[in-house]
């Protein structure tokens, strides 16, 4: 193993017990805080004791300040204001970003008191005394001696998340419309438990990073957060179906500039939904409800996909490593049931990806989805006569072929003949169809090979499966119409209720769309227009029809409105200025973050989930070369 490779392993977050801001306990003060503090210090009151054990929090041990009392406190419905003065020994341990808890009086002792979790929104330093150092005199006097921290008082700006309550079950939260009283201890919040219910991320689920704070993984106990995003479905166990709903099905955004571990990311990501787990699906012939496995499509651009079969050779020696990951349930190497599927495209070089079959684009597609030979904004007119023309040719023969679909309109040439005849198609108007039809495009993509669509749905869509299909040798026009033929394909078969394919409609499909800004975006042509609009519809009834979409992209601002709207798992790695500005989805407070994260590291806006910073894993859990 290279010395590269040593150092990546070493900065495993499993195993590096190097201590961060959020799992250094800080210091109980001493009398140097009461001089500082003055009387800030004096007014804070003792906590009673009670006869019940301190389930929620060990304040002595992980106390950070007091509630400021010197400055309003309010809580309302619409913002709050809480403020928490930080004792002088843990100014260097409190970080914004960094989640606190705040205990509420309990009228009865024996009782559990509820908690403010809260979370630290801003720092600020204030004067202690009458300072003005607004001086030349002062600039000499500060440079002759160190700094006199005790100058100043530091102040945490706390934002409420929710109120936790210790009930008979457990850990509960509700909303916050209780106001902390003035001079309650403040303590770091560094109990997963306790984190997990205040930011109501799942006990299990689908990895996706570790918690963190300013690019640092959090620690509890020593062990890095995982964050889970919630993904149930029939327990394996007992047969029966788990609670809630899987957010896969309510589609998910994977947004990050180039440089920033996009495709790092994705790819663990995407490992972890190729498992065994299998979620209830209504069969659409019979109306029975049957338990089938995810099959999950990878529109593969750039030829990166292909390889997550493969073991990543960095992990092959590394069992103890391996060991701990699965530990956490998290999915370590290549993907047995995985499959690429090239398509076969004229005047072009397939890409290298290993064992691979070839897929045909059957001109059969176009016949109930015309627009796919309308890459342009026809009037209405044309539109309606190349339809009339398309909707003729399929009832007219048995084997439609693009080559036939020609050969068709050339005997149907001549003004008097019965196509023409029958549709009352002027000279004008069929000089624009044959102009349109003759795309070099289409003669490419049409029909090349004997592995139809149609014909291999059952190994494309196959459950269980991971399908590929890299289209890195096609470009322009040849790639917008295979990747668009094949999204329609699926989106069709998959929302629609007649004459529809079964190995589509009856199985539970995530699509990831790598580059997906340029395929769902804000449509300018007829062809885009059908595309955007079917995805539309799809992601409104994905919960419905078990269809989750999965868009990764560099360009979110250029993904169709409507569609980021249904989007409910949102993940931002580092972005643009330009960009940040552009996407509402990006979670309040991260906008200014965003534009500085490094290489993996994001924010998650999950459903039903506060947003919250995460840290991928350094290396990738399968094969990644790119």
């Amino acid at each position: 193993m290279s010395d590269s490779t040593e150092d990546l392993l070493d900065s495993d977050p499993v195993t590096d017990d190097e201590p961060t801001s959020t799992d250094t306990p800080a210091d109980e003060s001493t009398g140097d805080d009461d001089a500082v503090a003055g009387t800030e210090a004096s007014d804070q009151t003792a906590v009673p004791e009670t006869t019940v054990p301190n389930s929620l929090t060990e304040a002595d041990e992980n106390e950070l300040g007091h509630v400021v009392a010197s400055e309003e406190i309010h809580v309302t419905r619409s913002d709050y204001k809480v403020n928490a003065f930080v004792k002088t020994d843990c100014r260097d341990d409190v970080r914004v970003g960094d989640y606190v808890q705040i205990p509420y009086p309990e009228s009865d002792p024996t009782e559990q008191a509820d908690e403010l979790f809260a979370v630290v929104d801003g720092l600020r330093y204030e004067p202690y005394t009458e300072l003005d150092d607004k001086s030349d005199t002062h600039n000499r006097i500060a440079s002759a001696h160190a700094l006199d921290e005790t100058e100043f008082v530091l102040v945490a700006e706390l934002e409420p998340i929710a109120i936790i309550s210790s009930t008979d079950d457990g850990l509960e939260r509700s909303i916050v419309n209780k106001i902390p009283k003035p001079n309650t201890p403040v303590a770091l919040s560094l109990d997963e438990e306790y984190l997990r219910t205040g930011l109501n991320i799942p006990q299990d689920g689908v990895f996706a990073g570790y918690l963190s704070v300013g690019g640092d993984r959090m620690t509890v106990d020593g062990d890095p957060l995982p964050y889970f995003i919630n993904n149930p479905g029939i327990d394996p166990v007992t047969e029966e179906v788990e609670s809630g709903e899987p957010a896969i099905f309510r589609h998910t955004l994977v947004a990050g500039s180039t440089g920033k571990g996009k495709t790092h990311f994705t790819k663990n990501l995407l490992r972890q939904f190729a498992t065994d787990k299998r979620y209830p699906i209504e069969n659409h012939q019979t109306g029975e409800t049957e338990h089938s496995r995810l099959n999950l499509v990878i529109l593969d651009p750039e030829n990166e996909y292909s390889e997550m079969r493969n073991d990543n050779p960095e992990l092959q020696n590394e069992d103890a490593l391996v060991e701990r990951l699965e530990r956490q349930g998290i999915e370590v190497g290549g993907i047995d049931n995985f499959e690429t599927f090239i398509p076969d495209i004229g005047n072009t070089n397939a890409p290298t990806t290993g064992e691979s079959r070839n897929l045909t684009i059957p001109f059969s597609l176009v016949e109930h989805r015309p627009q796919l030979l309308m890459p342009y904004k026809p009037t209405e007119v044309t539109r309606g006569a190349l339809e009339n023309c398309i909707d003729a040719y399929f009832t007219d023969t048995d084997t439609p072929t693009y080559d036939g679909f020609l050969q068709y309109l050339r005997t149907n040439e001549d003004s008097e003949s019965p196509l023409r005849q029958r549709y009352n198609i002027e000279d004008g108007t069929w000089s624009a169809i044959m102009r349109r039809v003759t795309d070099a495009a289409y003669r490419d993509v049409f029909d090349h090979g004997t592995n139809s669509l149609p014909d291999v749905s059952n190994a494309v869509f196959r459950e269980g499966q991971v399908t590929v299909i890299p289209t890195s040798h096609l470009h322009g026009a040849k790639e917008e119409l295979t990747v668009l033929s094949i999204l329609s394909y699926i989106i069709d078969n998959k929302i629609d209720d007649y004459n529809v394919d079964p190995n589509v409609k009856d199985t539970p499909l995530l699509v990831a769309v790598d580059e997906a800004h340029n395929y769902v975006s804000d449509p300018d042509t007829l062809r885009e227009q059908y595309i955007v609009n079917r995805a539309r519809d799809a992601v409104k009834q994905g919960r419905k029809d078990k269809l989750g979409l999965f868009m990764i992209t560099q360009n979110p601002e250029d993904i169709d409105g409507d569609i980021l709207k249904q989007t409910n798992t949102n993940i931002f790695l580092g972005l643009r200025e330009e960009v940040i500005t552009k996407v509402p989805s990006i979670p309040r407070g991260y906008e200014q973050d965003l534009e500085k994260y490094g290489k993996g590291q994001a924010v998650i806006k999950a459903p039903d989930v506060e947003p919250v910073e995460v840290i991928g894993l350094p290396y990738c859990l399968t094969q990644h070369s790119n």
